[in-house]
């Protein structure tokens, strides 16, 4: 039978069993779970300001004014004044329908595009993410003070 074949790896000796403390402090496990909820709150919170600002820079800032809104027989107008000067421009028989105020119409224009104008609020998808990425925040900021807390007094 021969020699044995030459080892192409050296032996690594076998250690022993780590052993774990078998009592964890209630502190330890607090700070760690704040540290995950932390980690996992500021990149849910970036997303989400991230996002709501690409939604910002999209659709751009719209803001209030009054409009007024003009019955003529060929159809009817809508006025406003907004950055200084008035604009107007024709309404749809849909968006005519659905004014209840012809004499003080609340409406909304672009603030880079004054001549563009909605007769409806801005949709609030924007302002909700916005608000979850501030509380996302919030939550990971307070995680951090715990976590910061406990290891000092450790």
């Amino acid at each position: 039978m021969g020699e044995a074949a030459p080892l192409l790896y050296p032996q690594i000796p076998r250690r022993t069993a780590v052993r774990y403390r078998e009592h964890v402090e209630a502190s330890e496990v607090i700070s760690v779970v704040a540290e995950v909820i932390g980690w996992i709150a500021l990149a849910c919170s970036l997303g989400c300001l991230l996002v709501a600002l690409l939604i910002r820079l999209a659709d751009g800032r719209w803001l209030r004014t009054d409009a007024v809104v003009v019955d003529q027989e060929h159809g009817s107008t809508v006025r406003w004044f907004a950055e200084g000067a008035f604009h107007q421009r024709r309404l749809s028989t849909e968006e005519r329908a659905h004014v209840m105020r012809p004499e003080e119409e609340p409406a909304y224009y672009k603030e880079r595009e004054p001549d563009r104008l909605r007769l409806h609020e801005p949709p609030v998808g924007r302002r909700i993410i916005r608000g979850v990425g501030l509380v996302l925040l919030a939550i990971a900021a307070i995680a951090g003070a715990i976590g910061f807390i406990l290891m000092l007094a450790a």
